[in-house]
């Protein structure tokens, strides 16, 4: 089934917000709740995050995140409906030069001078975030899981989950 219209309602979600909610693990499996602004170029999104920050150390330690972009409650027809889009990414430190500085450019734009004056400090760390699944919910019963790199999206309905669950057990 052709799920365009879903697929093209996520983008726009994502393109919405100047920050995404950030999930993190450290090295003793304790999550960690946090958020960033951030850039997305060519289906990645970028963070500029300081290693004085928990979230930024325990990227360090285990690379991989969850990234979150949610309705505001304001919005939202109903608070348990809210349209959301996760996605869980594989994290990389970028240190080349050359690759940093257009991101930090588009994320001047974005986001402001702030950039300039964080980039220039030490503690401040560019990442790439590398989409590899996803699910977006759009309400009750409209739960799509998301194929980022096929940029494809198939529906969710109770029998899915069932054999996905028979599946891991």
């Amino acid at each position: 089934m052709d799920h365009s219209k879903e697929m093209a309602d996520c983008l726009a979600l994502l393109q919405s917000f100047d920050s995404v909610l950030l999930s993190t693990v450290c090295e003793n499996a304790e999550p960690l709740a946090s958020f960033s602004p951030y850039v997305r170029v060519r289906g990645s999104f970028y963070i500029l995050v300081s290693e004085l920050a928990e979230h930024t150390r325990n990227m360090q330690i285990n690379p991989k995140a969850s990234l979150m972009f949610i309705e505001s409650e304001a919005s939202a027809k109903n608070v348990y409906a809210r349209k959301r889009a996760v996605i869980q990414v594989d994290v990389e430190q970028v240190s080349d030069d050359a690759q940093k500085k257009p991101i930090i450019e588009l994320m001047r734009e974005k986001h402001g001078q702030t950039v300039t004056l964080l980039a220039g400090l030490d503690d401040f760390k560019l990442f790439k975030l590398v989409p590899t699944k996803g699910r977006y919910v759009v309400g009750f019963g409209k739960a799509y899981d998301w194929d980022v790199v096929a940029s494809t999206m198939s529906h969710i309905s109770a029998d899915v989950v069932k054999a996905q669950k028979l599946k891991s057990e």
